[in-house]
């Protein structure tokens, strides 16, 4: 799970400007009847998690410029990377989401992205809470 969130983090300071708030939330929810994948804005790779799951959340919300449609689409892509421009050295391979979401999914799980042009995004691991003993 450290990995997931290094990589949020990451990502968060790399694709925004300096001096950009970084916020990081954890909780715990239920999942909705969508699986909280169908909503508008979001993606993710994963399949939706069945209603009424017990989960527990962590969020990496920036106040960045936020992505176009097409780009959150493929964030989750292996060698995706919106910023074309950015070299290896400097923007990383395009792995690093698709490592984060494999993860999140290996454990149950699903990686999640809210985000629009403007408005910032906010990363979503979202794990299934495990039967209490």
């Amino acid at each position: 799970m450290r990995q997931i969130v290094e990589n949020l983090l990451s990502n968060a300071q790399i694709h925004t400007p300096p001096g950009t708030a970084v916020h990081v939330r954890v909780g715990t929810a239920r999942v909705g009847a969508a699986g909280g994948a169908e909503r508008s804005g979001r993606s993710g790779v994963s399949p939706p998690l069945p209603e009424g799951t017990a989960v527990s959340i962590v969020e990496v919300a920036d106040e960045g410029p936020g992505l176009a449609e097409y780009d959150a689409a493929h964030v989750f892509d292996r060698f995706y990377r919106a910023d074309v421009s950015r070299s290896r050295e400097h923007g990383g391979s395009g792995l690093g989401l698709a490592i984060a979401a494999t993860i999140a999914e290996g454990h149950g799980g699903r990686l999640e992205l809210d985000t629009a042009p403007g408005e910032g995004c906010v990363f979503r691991l979202v794990l299934p809470v495990g039967p209490s003993g």
